[in-house]
């Protein structure tokens, strides 16, 4: 299977949530501590499990803890469990269950043991909105009923895991879509409105807020949201007024997606899913440098755009950029002597600043009539630019400017690299 096919397989079974949460990789039963709000729970017989890399716990001590009702059917041994209105309805030996009315299948088909059931972990977070994470080097889980979240502008606790989730930045809406969680509403995207066409099958039915830049906020108090996901770079000056609709979040800035991936899993409770994502995702990074050999840090490249305005720019900081960086590449001199991240071009005499021994071009058409690619024509043709490294030895490629640079998430990465792989022929 060739890197692109690999690369969409694996993230559309993130997307569905086929790869499992794993604790541990080896295929052994290991007992294992687990706490509640940070309280050690005491089991009397069964003990929590490691069974087969997941963690089980015998279900009628913690429903116990939580103060839940649990109920057996005896002739077909079903098990429902309630809580606050919600509830999970699982069999022994089926992976198949109910969690809140919603078909589902667990991680693991719950086992008989020691005259206990214990059943996925997770299950029962999912189940009741309790944050789940594992410790491996201490053997614990770690079960919270609350969860302060610090984020780039201070402190917000939140009461449970989020079920409405409002989100205001599109690199976080790829991020949602790979978590396998629907928002209730999500700013638009920049091209392909309302969502890119990648994402669109996951966000039917999402409420469209508008431009990330200056979102609507009566469309946002309407949905009644239980946490706002926002960007301190995009939202800072509209903190306050957010907060008073429900709990908001900040990311630092909008571009940094590993960061802002792992942030979101911590809040959403989707560690598992972020972390199987960025494994298979360093996997592939180290695919990649392998392949390319020692060329990738004698490569520089460049990455641009040409303006609606008629100038053009590089970027040496962004989304794009991190990742070429995280490959191994670096940026000319000309470009990383300058002081500023994202530099405008405003004549033709500076087109050699933007050479480079290859050269990604991002040019978007934000107005959807073509004028920009006019403008960038007229770079193409100027004399300069015929005498550029990479143009002279045919390395000049227009990108896709979704996946090189507007959507900025972890699947829009996966395309990135993707693409990558066939740039440098190492498919």
């Amino acid at each position: 299977m060739n890197k692109r096919l690999l690369g969409f397989a694996l993230s559309l079974a993130l997307i569905l949530g086929l790869i499992p949460f794993t604790a541990a990789s080896a295929a052994t039963t290991q007992n294992v501590t687990l706490n509640l709000d940070g309280k050690k729970v005491a089991f009397t017989g069964a003990q929590p499990q490691l069974i087969g890399g997941k963690i089980f716990v015998p279900y009628a001590t913690l429903a116990s803890q939580l103060k839940a009702t649990v109920k057996t059917d005896a002739a077909s041994k079903k098990t429902t469990i309630s809580l606050n209105g919600k509830s999970i309805v699982f069999t022994p030996g089926t992976v198949n269950a109910t969690i809140n009315g919603k078909a589902v299948k667990l991680e693991g088909a719950p086992v008989s043991k020691d005259k206990s059931v214990l059943v996925p972990v997770r299950a029962i977070g999912d189940a009741f909105g309790i944050w789940v994470s594992w410790n491996g080097s201490k053997k614990t889980v770690e079960l919270n009923l609350t969860k302060t979240v610090k984020h780039a502008l201070g402190e917000t606790k939140l009461n449970g895991v989020p079920q409405r989730v409002v989100i205001l930045f599109n690199g976080m809406v790829d991020t949602s879509v790979l978590l396998g969680v629907k928002p209730v509403g999500a700013v638009e995207s920049y091209l392909q409105q309302p969502f890119y066409e990648y994402l669109r099958p996951s966000l039917i039915g999402v409420k469209d807020l508008g431009d990330e830049t200056q979102p609507n906020l009566e469309a946002i108090a309407a949905l009644k949201p239980d946490l706002i996901i926002a960007s301190k770079m995009r939202h800072e000056k509209i903190h306050d007024q957010l907060s008073k609709i429900a709990p908001t979040v900040h990311t630092e800035d909008v571009f940094s997606w590993q960061t802002n991936l792992k942030f979101a899993a911590d809040v959403l409770n989707k560690q598992p899913k972020a972390d199987a994502y960025l494994a298979n995702w360093n996997k592939r990074v180290a695919d990649f440098k392998k392949k390319i050999g020692s060329k990738v840090s004698q490569t520089e490249v460049s990455v641009i755009r040409t303006n609606p305005n008629g100038t053009a720019r590089f970027y040496v900081e962004g989304f794009a950029p991190n990742i070429l960086l995280d490959l191994g590449f670096k940026f000319p001199k000309t470009q990383t002597d300058l002081t500023q991240d994202i530099m405008n071009v405003a004549t033709k005499e500076q087109t050699p600043l933007l050479d480079a021994d290859y050269i990604f071009d991002f040019t978007v058409d934000w107005d959807g009539d073509g004028a920009v690619y006019k403008l960038q024509k007229e770079w193409i043709d100027n004399p300069l630019w015929k005498n550029l490294k990479a143009v002279k030895n045919k390395k000049y490629y227009k990108v896709n400017a979704v996946s090189w640079n507007l959507s900025g998430g972890p699947l829009a990465a996966q395309k990135m690299l993707d693409d990558l792989y066939f740039y440098f022929n190492l498919e």
